[in-house]
């Protein structure tokens, strides 16, 4: 399975970052609504009230709010860590947990999937996780395979 968010296979679709999957998350005493995984992914990036903003998009539109935008820390609900830490990693794959709880065709489709899960898209986006690799954690988590 390849995770596409333009995949002919809605499947891989929706379990794209950019699929619109809303779910919310808990971060330190906070809970936050979003709309995807790129939107939490990207809001990060961002503070106050553009962060809050951000966290509502999907799609190319989140992802390009947050372009161009690599804070060396992200300050979050009291919390301070460092961007690309096991501390920001923790906080995408519980996103991606809660949008697997929260939405019945995302959990099917996971549970669905068998095998290794990749994420080969067109251009030179290298993200800071292997989106892939937290996918199969939640799967293995979530469903046991």
């Amino acid at each position: 399975m390849n995770i596409y968010s333009k995949s002919k296979d809605w499947r891989e679709r929706i379990l794209s970052n950019f699929a619109s999957t809303p779910f919310t998350i808990q971060i330190g005493e906070e809970t936050y609504q979003c709309a995807s995984v790129e939107g939490l992914w990207q809001g990060l990036k961002c503070k106050d009230e553009m962060r809050l903003h951000v966290f509502g998009l999907s799609g190319m539109k989140a992802k390009m709010a947050g372009k161009g935008k690599k804070p060396k820390k992200i300050n979050i609900a009291g919390m301070e860590f460092n961007y690309g830490s096991p501390d920001h990693e923790g906080i995408i794959r519980e996103g991606i947990k809660q949008k697997v709880l929260q939405n019945e065709k995302v959990a099917e489709a996971l549970r669905g999937s068998k095998g290794k899960i990749t994420h080969h898209v067109p251009g030179s986006s290298k993200p800071v996780f292997k989106m892939e690799n937290l996918l199969m954690s939640v799967r293995a988590e979530l469903f046991g395979h």
